[in-house]
């Protein structure tokens, strides 16, 4: 008899340790109620209730995205900046998916189920029938709240209660996944407005001097080898961090946010407005090619042979199909100013990193018949383009997205004034 009684005690113990592991103390229902809770005190402007309800859901189940993308929400109001990072940086760091697609867990059913989640919140007629619609024709004071998925296996569609059963997410469905990307960029340029303009602004003076410009070893634009003599100048040491042009201008476009990377996708004219703010101008084309140079002949600074330990380029953690597959800077995209060794003029990152911009129009032959003593570059075309220079403006340097062959010293290319490049930013001069 005692044995039986023992037998019927650890059978039972056992069942509740696996219901334990298997189901949540708070049940199936627990997590999207506590977030629907958190929904209604946030359509109610509670925002301090609203967040208590998701932190609780988000305690119950851990890795879903859903929760964390409304917390993310509430903590962003709240200004609670480096907690909403931490959120999004969870869910950017998740698989993207076209659809909605979660496995599901039926109470009492030993097998789960793939399927598609139409609606988390459906509440079903108090009659007991339904045509899938998500309404109430009764009086009942706590619905009972219901899933409505599409059973991939099967092509059933359903309706489960959120008492009986538990849902876990296989991804972030790519129009929430671009939500997140935004709500991403926002809280990143609150963190650096707090962080305010931390690099160094400090300017390198030049001294200027006669140098051969140009290289017949790339591009026809780059052809013919001349030689340029330049007046004295100074030139910013770094590239313009974000958190120098927002502090200055009160915005911040660049798509890989940081204080201290630089400042890209900006246009040129957005580049040209910060220099004038700063009580400075852009350089000239041939002053940036002898920044650059820092007193060498030579393809790059250091040499002729490329050397993957001096700048940041499309390296083989980059996502561009031009990578260097066996080469490694250590970033997959903008790396912070300063990363990377200065050259003999001590400036850094004149090479790669992001494209600058400088304020000559761009002009393919330009150097045919470029003057000797400080050129200002080709004039701008009339608005049919036959006429005088090119319609765009010249940027210079190579980028974390380009082959080392752009981040030669004499590279030069051309864009519109209005583009926004995740390449391309700029320094100044004076």
């Amino acid at each position: 008899m005692l044995e039986n009684h023992y037998s019927f005690f650890k059978t039972a113990l056992c069942f509740l340790v696996i219901n334990f592991l298997l189901f949540p103390v708070m049940g199936f229902s627990g997590v999207v109620d506590e977030k629907l809770k958190g929904d209604d005190k946030l359509s109610e402007n509670q925002i301090d209730e609203a967040e208590k309800h998701y932190a609780k859901a988000l305690q119950m189940d851990p890795e879903n995205w859903k929760i964390m993308r409304s917390l993310a929400e509430v903590r962003f109001q709240l200004k609670k900046y480096k907690e909403t990072k931490l959120l999004v940086d969870r869910i950017l760091a998740m698989k993207v998916t076209t659809r909605k697609i979660v496995v599901v867990k039926v109470k009492g059913e030993p097998d789960s189920f793939e399927a598609e989640i139409v609606d988390e919140s459906v509440i079903t007629p108090d009659n007991g029938k339904n045509n899938m619609r998500n309404y109430v024709d009764g009086e009942a004071k706590e619905p009972i709240r219901h899933y409505r998925l599409f059973n991939l296996k099967t092509g059933k569609m359903l309706l489960i209660p959120h008492d009986s059963a538990e849902i876990k997410y296989q991804g972030v469905p790519g129009r929430d996944y671009a939500y997140v990307q935004e709500l991403h960029a926002k809280v990143e340029d609150k963190l650096i407005a707090e962080a305010g303009s931390s690099a160094n602004m400090e300017m390198m003076s030049l001294k200027g001097g006669c140098f051969k410009m140009g290289s017949e070893n790339g591009a026809l634009s780059e052809k013919p080898i001349h030689e340029v003599c330049l007046t004295p100048f100074k030139i910013d040491k770094f590239e313009v961090n974000q958190g120098s042009f927002l502090a200055l201008m009160g915005h911040n476009p660049s798509r890989f946010k940081g204080a201290d990377r630089p400042a890209e996708s900006v246009t040129w004219h957005e580049a040209e407005e910060y220099c004038k703010k700063s009580g400075k101008r852009l350089p000239t084309e041939a002053e940036w090619e002898y920044a650059s140079r820092g007193g060498t002949a030579t393809e790059y600074y250091w040499g002729d042979e490329f050397d993957a330990t001096k700048s940041n380029f499309c390296d083989s953690k980059c996502v561009m199909n031009i990578r260097t597959e066996n080469l490694s800077d250590g970033f997959p995209n903008t790396s912070p100013v300063g990363s990377f060794p200065a050259n003999p003029f001590g400036l850094h990152d004149m090479t790669g990193n992001v494209n600058e911009w400088v304020s000559d129009w761009f002009e393919i032959r330009y150097y045919k018949g470029s003057p000797k003593d400080n050129p200002k570059g080709a004039e701008r075309a009339n608005r049919d383009g036959r006429k005088g220079g090119g319609t765009q403006k010249v940027y210079r340097g190579g980028a974390w997205k380009t082959d080392p062959n752009s981040l030669r010293s004499a590279w030069r290319k051309g864009f519109e004034t209005d583009y926004r490049l995740d390449g391309t930013g700029f320094r100044c001069a004076q």
